[in-house]
């Protein structure tokens, strides 16, 4: 039999020639080829920092704030759970242009993990898949992971009611650094600049509160808590106000990169909030997909952040965008070494495994979701059984390693019969699909930050 020349990341395997040619409508959907102005990282970098947006350069933050001060200069790193292509590139570039072109002491550096709500990284997981080798072993001693529970000052309350608590070192430090990169989220509308400060470096109780926004009674989530959007967005908009807030007590001064087939396209510098506008602005043109109908079959991979159900689930519902609703199906491929990833996301799950999707559903609302009861991990089955009530019952499927008869019973989503590898286990369910649907339409994403929209009307 031949199949397509066609790949797609499952963890850190990469798979080809998994979908049988011959049958069915197969459509790639990939990001716009984009045009980058970029010929060198380290050039580019240097002139965003020497020319940032709405903030002063940052050698002359480093020199307002650091010379004389006796105090840090923190920056911040993204976790294990992000794909890290920018941390590894610019986090040694920005830290020699601290040392040789500001003056900054390399004992008065330190980097933060925004590890958030999540496990803290390992050493292993921390010079493979965060900062790289050669920073990691230059400044292990100079290496803080994020507590959201420990070693936390309270800054007060926000306008919504959000109790503000954030890590003390970002207190304690004459200027504060975050080095992120922009992409889509499913219920923030962007993440990037001001979420590696909430939840990257906020205590469990901002966190938990704050994502108590999203929730709708009826809908699951509330209308304006999507893919994309950050208009009356009650969640990004309370953690947009908590990040001007820590201004008032240390500068920010914020590095910002957009990828694009994992590659930095595009680099900004400059003021956290400012930022976060300008990536929404440009992301529109970079993620937005437009299409002419809804597909039976969505394959999508969320890469080498697969590491756990809570995080792969991002794709689940970026290929929610594209299917077919109802009757379509989403397939997930995501290994989830690490299995569920939260608590809230398991307890939950296992609370509700005898209810049906509706009674599931309003329990879920009614016990999991307020200020009182929100753990991180509980957004994701309100997330999950919204999407399997427009598409149908068994309509998720995934490729992964966690237990099958976990995934189906608890978790709700239908795992492929396992065969001698993850490459015959792809090859066996599509050759059954496309032998019961010879012509079905089948769009393949490989980037679980799209926002794939059909100009046939959904179902939602």
């Amino acid at each position: 039999m031949s199949y397509h020349d066609i790949s797609i990341e499952y963890g850190d395997q990469l798979l080809n020639h998994f979908i049988p040619s011959g049958q069915g409508n197969i459509r790639v959907i990939e990001s716009p080829e984009v045009n980058s102005n970029i010929t060198s990282i380290e050039e580019t970098l240097v002139e965003v920092l020497e020319n940032p947006i709405d903030c002063l350069p940052l050698k002359e933050l480093v020199n307002q704030h650091y010379l004389g001060s006796g105090k840090k200069i923190l920056v911040i790193a993204d976790d294990n759970t992000r794909p890290n292509i920018h941390t590894k590139i610019l986090h040694p570039l920005l830290l020699n242009y601290l040392i040789a072109s500001c003056g900054v002491d390399k004992d008065d550096l330190r980097i933060l993990i925004a590890s958030g709500t999540h496990r803290p990284p390992t050493d292993q997981e921390i010079k493979d898949r965060i900062l790289g080798e050669k920073v990691f072993l230059e400044y292990r001693d100079n290496i803080l992971i994020h507590n959201d529970q420990a070693n936390l000052v309270d800054l007060g309350i926000s306008e919504r009611e959000t109790p503000i608590t954030i890590n003390q070192a970002a207190i304690d430090a004459c200027l504060i650094i975050p080095i992120t990169d922009s992409e889509y989220h499913y219920f923030a509308g962007v993440a990037g600049t001001v979420k590696q400060l909430f939840p990257g470096i906020a205590g469990r109780i901002t966190t938990n509160t704050n994502h108590t926004r999203m929730f709708d009674t009826e809908l699951g989530f509330t209308p304006a808590c999507r893919l994309g959007n950050t208009s009356d967005n009650p969640v990004i908009s309370d953690m947009k106000e908590m990040a001007e807030l820590v201004q008032k007590y240390t500068p920010v001064f914020c590095i910002d990169a957009i990828l694009d087939q994992g590659e930095i396209t595009l680099i900004n510098a400059g003021d956290i909030i400012s930022l976060h506008e300008k990536a929404k602005e440009i992301l529109f043109h970079r993620r937005v997909i437009k299409v002419d109908q809804p597909a039976d079959l969505v394959i999508i991979s969320v890469g080498k952040i697969g590491i756990n159900l809570f995080q792969a689930g991002k794709g689940i519902h970026a290929a929610w965008n594209a299917a077919k609703q109802p009757g379509g199906t989403v397939l997930l491929l995501a290994p989830c070494q690490d299995g569920p990833g939260t608590v809230g996301y398991q307890e939950t799950m296992e609370a509700i495994q005898d209810l049906d999707l509706e009674e599931s559903l309003a329990w879920v609302i009614a016990n999991k979701c307020n200020q009182e009861t929100f753990r991180i991990g509980n957004q994701k089955p309100v997330d999950t059984l919204r999407i399997l009530k427009t598409l149908g019952e068994n309509n998720i499927k995934i490729l992964s390693e966690m237990d099958p008869v976990v995934l189906k019973r608890v978790y709700r989503m239908d795992p492929l019969p396992k065969q001698k590898s993850p490459l015959e286990t792809l090859r066996v369910y599509l050759n059954q699909f496309l032998s019961e649907n010879p012509n079905a339409l089948i769009y393949i994403m490989k980037d679980a930050g799209l926002y794939v929209i059909p100009e046939e009307p959904q179902s939602k």
